[in-house]
């Protein structure tokens, strides 16, 4: 509807100013507290290029909307110039037809049928179990996983496992020192080795597999033990890969040499102080008139050792990603990566992807409270508080929704007192018991859902405008990844239907009356359950 609206004032405006018919302006559902259904800044915008007062302006476009646009949409100009449009009952009615008709299908599109997008997210650090803020770019990335297949796309989620470099060697050497410490053997803890339980944890598990471990094999072990462990937590999270790509096999298959050999050949390295560097004209040159502490020692592909870098498997990763067919590329990343951005986006140039469809957005930091109290550290992990602990303490449910509440770009503070709660103080037991309240009503009456056309009471209406705002949020999120939308609005929408569940009387009297209202409790339902799963969360039947 919001497209249309927007098509008869553009008729309107190109009639009335033929010479501001590209004024950009926006259609935007009715803000809280304004009798109307959606509102537009057409005549504002417009204003400001023709030099009239925007009042004048909005009257005029109300005039030519009327006589052009739907007959039954009531339109008026509204301080400071605002277009306020009100539909009649039979368009919301038609709506929540449409909710009970697609059911599970609601709020999807074929927008982007037979389109490919490959995401990558979550890739935690392969030397210890993932943390609570490589967590929030799993249930972060499953949501864009899931939008994108509402809207047409073949989704592939992958994951980079760097098993390989300088912090793979430094794990190696901390559990081998546990490991001989194990079995009696003196030894000196190795330098800059990682601390807390879990080096200790994986030196045991191995010793119950076998005393016959060296250092290389002890290290694979440990390796393949985090990995798996790390699997774990995201499966319990709902996250299951299609592709898991291991920066060893990017090595030993050749692909990492023919990679940077291409990139050689195509003129984008530099040889520097023993090195071989990546260069290219979108980003800073890193050889020259600089000081040596500002060269970006990213930019490194093959040390002066001879050996790749981790940017150099990323070359060859990136090679295959842009190479591969796809129409949309995103990697998922934590803010510390934000350097790396740039030079990821110059091979998108290299090997001939268009920059705007590879996207990278950038998590930031979270912190772990209880109440007021920091919760500074884990004891296992020594450092960090982990995904598992977090898991263990709230459960899924809670854990998603809570680490999707917040912008991804924004710090946030996880409060495992509120996430626990099982009051309406927690957003998340709000959302379930709204859903779970319907399950409730339907139990107490043999009536069917029907008589649709009897509602247009205010609040039933309400009720249905909030439900069909749902098609537009998964359209916009597709876009701008903006998923911290998607448990805003469910909180709305279930404080809607609390709203009109207190005010309005479900089951009456009058059998069409009541048929009437299930309908719109049955929608309300419907698109609570479609929004939960797109967060991966399993609507509660009972609470």
């Amino acid at each position: 509807m919001k497209e249309q609206i927007e098509k008869a004032i553009k008729a309107v405006i190109t009639t009335l100013y033929p010479e501001h018919k590209d004024v950009f302006f926006s259609v935007e559902y009715a803000p809280k507290g304004i009798d109307a259904d959606f509102a537009s800044n057409a005549a504002m915008v417009l204003a400001k290029k023709s030099g009239e007062k925007p009042m004048e302006v909005a009257e005029e476009i109300v005039k030519g909307y009327q006589g052009n646009g739907d007959k039954g949409c009531q339109v008026e100009a509204a301080n400071p110039g605002f277009i306020n449009f009100t539909l009649p009952p039979s368009h919301w009615q038609e709506e929540l037809k449409m909710i009970l008709r697609q059911k599970d299908k609601y709020g999807g599109s074929t927008a982007n049928k037979g389109k490919k997008a490959r995401i990558e997210y979550v890739s935690a650090n392969p030397t210890g179990p993932i943390h609570i803020g490589n967590a929030r770019g799993g249930p972060y990335g499953e949501v864009i996983c899931k939008v994108l297949e509402a809207t047409g796309y073949k989704v592939l989620r992958e994951y980079l496992h760097n098993d390989v470099g300088g912090q793979v060697e430094k794990l190696g050497k901390t559990i081998w020192y546990w490991f001989e410490k194990d079995q009696g053997r003196e030894t000196e803890f190795p330098e800059d080795g990682y601390k807390g339980e879990y080096p200790q944890e994986i030196a045991r598990a191995a010793l119950k597999e076998s005393k016959g471990f060296d250092i290389a094999s002890l290290k694979q072990f440990a390796i393949d033990y985090i990995f798996e462990e790390n699997l774990e937590t995201m499966k319990r999270l709902g996250i299951r890969f299609d592709l898991i790509v291991k920066e060893s096999d990017l090595q030993s298959s050749g692909k990492v040499a023919k990679a940077v050999e291409d990139i050689k050949r195509k003129g984008f390295t530099r040889e520097h102080e023993g090195a071989l560097w990546f260069v290219h004209p979108s980003l800073p040159l890193p050889l020259k008139g600089r000081e040596n502490g500002d060269i970006d020692r990213e930019a490194v592909i093959i040390k002066s050792d001879g050996k790749p870098t981790y940017f150099a498997s990323d070359i060859a990763y990136h090679k295959e990603k842009f190479q591969s067919g796809y129409d949309l590329v995103i990697n998922i990343l934590g803010s510390n990566h934000h350097g790396h951005v740039p030079k990821l986006k110059a091979l998108t140039q290299v090997y001939g992807f268009p920059a705007e469809k590879f996207v990278v957005p950038l998590y930031q930091y979270v912190r772990v409270k209880k109440g007021n109290e920091i919760v500074k550290m884990a004891k296992r992990a020594g450092t960090f508080v982990t995904a598992k602990e977090v898991l263990d303490e709230v459960g899924k449910d809670s854990m998603i929704f809570f680490l999707l509440s917040t912008a991804v770009n924004t710090h946030m503070d996880f409060d495992l007192e509120l996430a626990k709660d099982t009051s309406e103080k927690n957003p998340v037991y709000k959302v379930q018991y709204a859903y779970a309240r319907i399950n409730s009503v339907a139990k107490k009456t043999k009536i069917k859902p029907g008589q649709i056309d009897l509602l247009e009471h205010s609040e039933e209406l309400a009720l249905i405008r909030e439900l069909s705002k749902f098609p537009d949020l998964v359209r916009e999120i597709s876009e701008s990844y903006n998923v911290h939308h998607l448990p805003h609005y469910l909180l709305g929408l279930a404080e809607r239907f609390h709203s009109f569940y207190e005010k309005v009387k479900v089951i009456t009297d009058n059998d069409n009356e009541t048929a009437a209202r299930l309908s719109l409790v049955k929608a309300a339902q419907i698109v609570l359950a479609n929004g939960l799963k797109l967060m991966g969360i399993t609507p509660t039947e009972e609470m």
